[in-house]
């Protein structure tokens, strides 16, 4: 089977190494993002899936869209059988849909529909949910809405962040595309429809979403640091000016402070960084300054007192 793969982040690279092992399928071509100016030297830096795809001389196509008609002339002359999916990050117009005898498959990490769109996986932690899953879906004109080949679900550890369930699910997606692939090639595929009930929509993270609003819950802050773990940028607070990133808290449900000061969200009620919260308390357990190394909490306030009784913004 002649596959076309079309994908760019860290998250596609499982699912493409799974198809270059597998004697069942080719991969004739590779499509991905085009290179990005990064670091302070601003040079152009190949995706996870060009880099991949070029130490295995697959032939690799970087357009910037999917719409110019010479692009879908080359599209059309690797005559593929199949285009696979996964977080490629531009749009499929219906002519590149139906380019191929069996059209697109997408590998999508949640459990549709919950969680149609850019970043399912953010949307799930920082959401809370206990559960999502994996879902390999034919793709169609709609975002996300197509019918689902295969899902497999799973429970969410405790505590984990959203880098640590990519990770998982970009694994399992990779391993469960396979079994779809096989599925189509032997004509034994059964496709579901996504129900009407249900639906949310998992829109791009923004950079605001980073800053700690205390006025919301401690689960809540909890959850929206693990969205925001490494690598991702970081959820922080400011204090005396300075951006302070939490990359990992834990939830407390008293304190023995709660009686002698008044809780205000935002205020320190301790000496150990314990931090009043819209309800509960977190109390973060590593920290980062702008341009230093992440640090545990007692060594941070030794460089960096915070003391009791202020207010972090």
């Amino acid at each position: 089977m002649k596959v076309i793969f079309m994908g760019t982040p860290k998250f596609a690279v499982p699912a493409l190494i799974k198809l270059l092992e597998n004697p069942n399928f080719n991969v004739v071509g590779v499509y991905t993002k085009p290179p990005k100016a990064s670091g302070r030297g601003m040079n152009l830096v190949k995706s996870p899936i060009q880099v991949l795809a070029e130490a295995h001389n697959i032939p690799v196509v970087t357009p910037k869209t999917l719409r110019d008609s010479e692009v879908l002339d080359k599209l059309k002359s690797f005559a593929a059988d199949i285009i696979v999916v996964a977080a490629y990050g531009l749009i499929l117009p219906t002519t590149v849909l139906e380019t191929t005898e069996y059209g697109c498959i997408d590998i999508h990490p949640s459990d549709l529909p919950r969680w149609r769109g850019a970043a399912p996986i953010q949307r799930t932690i920082m959401a809370g949910d206990k559960q999502t899953a994996v879902c390999i879906m034919k793709m169609d004109e709609g975002l996300d809405t197509g019918d689902v080949i295969l899902r497999h679900k799973i429970e969410i550890p405790k505590n984990i962040t959203a880098a640590e369930l990519e990770n998982i699910l970009a694994n399992l997606g990779a391993d469960k595309l396979l079994d779809a692939l096989l599925l189509i090639k032997n004509d034994e595929a059964t496709y579901e429809k996504q129900k009407e009930e249900g639906v949310t929509y998992a829109n791009k993270i923004d950079r605001s979403e980073e800053k700690i609003n205390w006025q919301r819950s401690a689960a809540e802050i909890i959850a929206q640091i693990r969205t925001f773990s490494p690598p991702y940028p970081g959820a922080y607070f400011v204090y005396n000016n300075e951006v302070v990133k939490v990359i990992d808290a834990v939830h407390i449900n008293t304190t023995n402070s709660q009686q002698s000061t008044k809780v205000i969200p935002g205020l320190v009620m301790d000496n150990n960084l314990t931090i009043a919260c819209g309800s509960e308390f977190i109390r973060p357990t590593l920290l980062q300054r702008p341009g230093r190394k992440m640090i545990h909490t007692e060594a941070f306030l030794r460089g960096f007192p915070i003391p009791k009784e202020v207010k972090v913004k």
